[in-house]
């Protein structure tokens, strides 16, 4: 699907994360966590479709650093240019998830997808 599932390492490799002219969307989430079990895959399915426009990082808290941004999981934070520009704990109520992510990226890439979605 073209997402990066990694670990962050240290701070030099959030900074690596980081050094790219497209949009970072890092999502955090805990295994202890119920509600990122479903946070995980509604993420994966909206950001599989901005693969070109942003840099996409789902860091699982066990084995990454700790982020001082993030206080709970999930947690979504949208950086640019090294900076944070939104954060979100958690997606909503689960009526409207779905619709909160796709408006989170597409007010920060330009709103263009680089696949078509497929019907229902």
């Amino acid at each position: 699907m073209g997402l990066i599932n990694t670990v962050i390492d240290d701070a030099d490799a959030y900074r690596r994360a980081l050094q790219t002219p497209r949009t970072v969307f890092m999502l955090f989430v805990s295994p202890q966590c119920p509600a990122c079990g479903a946070a995980k895959p509604l993420f994966s399915k909206v950001a599989s479709r901005y693969r070109r426009q942003a840099a996409l990082y789902v860091l699982d808290t066990s084995q990454t650093p700790r982020h001082p941004e993030v206080t709970g999981t999930p947690t979504l934070l949208i950086l640019k240019n090294g900076r944070l520009v939104e954060k979100l704990k958690g997606f909503g109520p689960w009526e409207t998830q779905e619709q909160t992510l796709k408006k989170t990226f597409e007010r920060h890439t330009r709103g263009v997808p680089t696949k078509r979605a497929r019907p229902r």
